[in-house]
Order: C-alpha cells, then structure tokens, then sequence
C-alpha cells in the first residue's frame, strides 16, 4: 500500500502548570492585539502536455509568529509532490505571489518532462498531465486559525490522485496542534512523535470513536448499516476495526467538531475515496490535552 506524507513539525508540549497559565495569559493578550488578514493569489498555466493551478490565502498581517507559522505551512504544501518519492523540498518565500509563480513553474515543468517522456515511448499521453493546489483559510476565530490544503492531479494510469490536509494555529503565537509520524519499513508500522493533540492516542475510548467515525463514513457511501464485521472486510491494513490507527496528517479543528481525514488508500479502497468525518467537541474534549482543549469554546 503506498502513502505519501507530509512530515509535520508540531510545537512542543507546555509541562509545568504554572509556566502553562502565564503562557495562555500572554498568548490571550497576543490574540486580542492581532487580526489575520490574508490575500488570494492564484495563478495557472496550461497546454496539451501539463495543466497547473495553484491557489493559496496568504496571510498578510497579524501577529507576527502566527503570520510566519502559516506562511511556512503554505510553503511546504506548495512544495509536495504527491507524484514523487522522498522527503519533499520546501523553499521558503515571504513573497506569496512569488511563492505561487515558482510553483507553477516548477510543476509545470515536471510534468511536461512525464509527459514527455512517456510519448517518446511510445504510450499514450494524449491527455494532459495536471496539477492542482488550493490552500485555504477554512476558519479564523478568537481561538485558533485552520488552514486546509487540496491536492488533485492526473499523470496517467487508470485514476487520478488527491489529498486534503488540514492544520490548525493557535491563534496567538501560531503554536500547532498534532503530530508526526515515523514510518519504520522494515516492520511496516508507525510511531507517534511530537504529540500535542491527545493525551493519549492508544486511548480506547478514542478508538472507539475513530470505529463509529469510519463506520458512518461507510455507511453513508452503502445507504445502510454496517456491522463490525462488514465494516473489517472493507478497510485496507486494519487488523482490528477496535484498533483503526490514526490518521497518517493530524486531525484539525473546524466548527463542526475534531476532522479526521484519512487519504486515498490509506485505510480504504480507492473506490471508497477519502474516509472523513468530525468528531463533536463535546464527545472528544476530554481526550484532548489541556493546550489543545484550551482552543475549545
């Protein structure tokens, strides 16, 4: 099964009770001083060979580590190759126009060279190879900013390809809320690094709310119920429905609750699409650690 992932470095995790009040004091009197602004900047290019469009909400002003948290998130969703192997290459800009024009450059011209190369070999290319980005600025509020990023494209073979990422700032000092994941290959599992969502995310009790997320998920694609063990034989690398693990990007913060995201193939079937769904805040507050809680309303 292949993944591709986008490495996330999350902030670390305040440990002493009484630096942890003095921080959230400061972070509130940040907050309050402060108003995101942002700028949509868009621009494409397209032929017969390579379609590229990109697209990102640029944040303009605010406060000033909030501001350069998200300018140096946008910068490594623009330089994502889901097409690609490896650790991707972030440029960082302070210019988004500039940001957005290397990008369609450089896309461009990797899949023109695809593109090219297959039709030298004679295989078909008769269709164009594409590209496309969109970062937006999904909620900002007195507590905490969520970005989300959507990734689609087509560089031949039966389907095409997509990815939606979201991440959420703190909204005073631009702190992130998350975590990593370290692949082992030569075991083919997974290690939880830079945790600062959950208290504990071998959690039963979270698990158990991961199952009934993935289980409505699919039971609005069937139009009927699933049973635990239906629910087994239509997921891809769970060995358990009691034990799905956690998503390969970091839940994130939205109006309607926690939003868990797991992509293409990740746990389903391509036919299944991407399995998402919220989780209400009140079912998962008590799960969350106090800095990520303190978000909350």
């Amino acid at each position: 099964m292949k993944r591709t992932f986008l490495y996330i470095i999350m902030a670390a995790l305040l440990t002493a009770c009484g630096h942890r009040a003095s921080q959230q004091e400061q972070d509130t009197e940040a907050t309050e001083s402060a108003e995101l602004k942002v700028d949509s900047i868009g621009l494409e290019r397209e032929d017969s060979m390579a379609s590229v469009k990109v697209s990102v909400a640029w944040p303009t002003e605010g406060n000033d580590s909030l501001v350069k948290a998200i300018r140096r998130y946008i910068c490594e969703e623009l330089g994502a190759r889901p097409y690609q192997e490896g650790t991707p290459t972030t440029m960082q800009y302070e210019d988004g126009e500039k940001a957005v024009k290397a990008t369609v450059e450089e896309v461009y011209k990797e899949l023109q060279a695809m593109w090219q190369e297959v039709h030298d070999n004679g295989y078909n290319a008769d269709m164009a190879y594409n590209n496309y980005i969109n970062v937006i600025l999904l909620e900002d509020n007195d507590r905490y900013v969520t970005y989300l990023s959507n990734v689609e494209g087509f560089i031949g073979g039966a389907h095409g390809y997509a990815s939606s990422k979201g991440r959420t700032f703190f909204k005073g000092n631009g702190r992130q809320f998350g975590y990593q994941l370290e692949y082992h290959p030569k075991t083919n599992t997974f290690d939880i690094k830079e945790q600062t969502l959950f208290k504990d995310p071998a959690s039963p009790k979270l698990a158990a709310l991961i199952k009934e997320g993935v289980r409505g998920y699919i039971k609005q694609l069937n139009e009927a119920p699933v049973s635990d063990e239906e629910l087994q034989t239509m997921l891809l690398g769970v060995d358990d429905v009691n034990r799905i693990p956690l998503p390969s990007v970091a839940p994130y913060f939205t109006k309607n609750g926690l939003a868990f995201v797991y992509q293409q193939y990740e746990i389903a079937p391509y036919s299944a699409g991407m399995v998402n769904f919220n989780i209400p805040y009140d079912e998962v507050r008590p799960l969350l650690t106090p800095e990520a809680a303190a978000l909350l309303p």
